[in-house]
């Protein structure tokens, strides 16, 4: 995990069950028992595993617990935590892109990314598989209209 080395994070024992944990919380809270579990079966590690890597986060203030009650027990993502996750989403897409020689498949893996990113915010009622695909049909339209625009633009100006 190149991200967490470059802050200096070296304690971790599991950095990838670590980031498994912190993505796992990007979208909201959650308790602990489902999401060690779905942790353990993305990872194939053991539940204590998973228990310490999320002890250590907590402690490096990267995840919050919070007690509701002995059975309810919630974790959540702290802005340090959201951070992290960020930095590591943008890396490994930085280096999927810089593998990719064809420009025209470079520009249809961003207009994906940034789709799946939007379609991701949008409210559940809208995430339906028939409606992100006619959004993102009608994305896909808009952006190429803006590439238009955008080489009008450029030649009036450099002409």
């Amino acid at each position: 995990m190149v991200i967490i080395e470059k802050k200096g994070i070296t304690s971790l024992n599991n950095p990838e069950v670590a980031m498994e944990l912190i993505s796992a919380l990007f979208y909201g809270p959650q308790r602990s028992s489902s999401m060690v579990h779905q942790v353990m079966d993305a990872t194939a590690v053991s539940e204590p595993t998973v228990y310490s890597a999320l002890n250590e986060l907590v402690m490096m203030k990267m995840v919050e617990k919070e007690e509701r009650s002995r059975r309810r027990v919630l974790y959540k993502l702290t802005d340090e935590g959201r951070t992290l996750l960020e930095k590591e989403h943008f890396g490994v897409i930085e280096k999927m892109l810089s593998s990719i020689k064809n420009g025209g498949r470079k520009r249809e893996l961003l207009v994906q990314l940034l789709m799946d990113d939007i379609l991701n915010e949008l409210p559940a009622e809208m995430r339906e598989h028939a409606k992100k695909e006619m959004l993102r049909a009608q994305t896909a339209e808009e952006v190429e209209d803006l590439k238009k625009r955008l080489l009008r633009i450029a030649s009036a100006f450099f002409v």
